[in-house]
């Protein structure tokens, strides 16, 4: 049994999992597979960058917990509202109220939902219900 120690085949090391890889796979599992690119393009690739750490944990974190996203889908959008605001405004310069009447980021949990849970179905009205007496946490 001889080995070629001058072979060009390096072994790979494999990375270790960080808190951000669990929580990723978690939601793989039960996020729509068409989606993919989005959540990477404009969730997940934004751990790399010190601002959006933090902000990012929490949403991830909230995303994944899909038995209470089942139990009270509004209350659990509500909590991922919360959690989108905090991610796309990391200054804290819109209030709550404020930013459930912003456009954009009303647009991004739209698109939120759709990318981590595949609902295609709610409309305009049903979105602004969600967010109509939103409280802080």
């Amino acid at each position: 049994m001889g080995f070629n120690i001058f072979s060009p085949v390096k072994k790979i090391k494999k990375k270790d999992k960080d808190i951000y890889d669990s929580l990723i796979e978690i939601i793989e599992r039960f996020a729509p597979r068409e989606h993919l690119s989005e959540r990477e393009a404009y969730y997940y690739n934004y751990r790399i960058m010190d601002a959006y750490k933090q902000p990012l944990l929490d949403l991830l974190e909230i995303a994944s917990q899909i038995d209470r996203y089942r139990r009270d889908p509004e209350g659990h959008s509500r909590r991922l509202f919360i959690g989108l605001k905090a991610f796309y405004d990391v200054k804290g310069r819109l209030s709550l109220r404020d930013a459930a009447q912003d456009v954009a980021l009303v647009r991004r949990f739209r698109d939120l939902l759709i990318y981590f849970y595949g609902k295609t179905d709610l409309s305009g009205q049903d979105i602004r219900g969600i967010l109509k007496d939103i409280q802080p946490l």
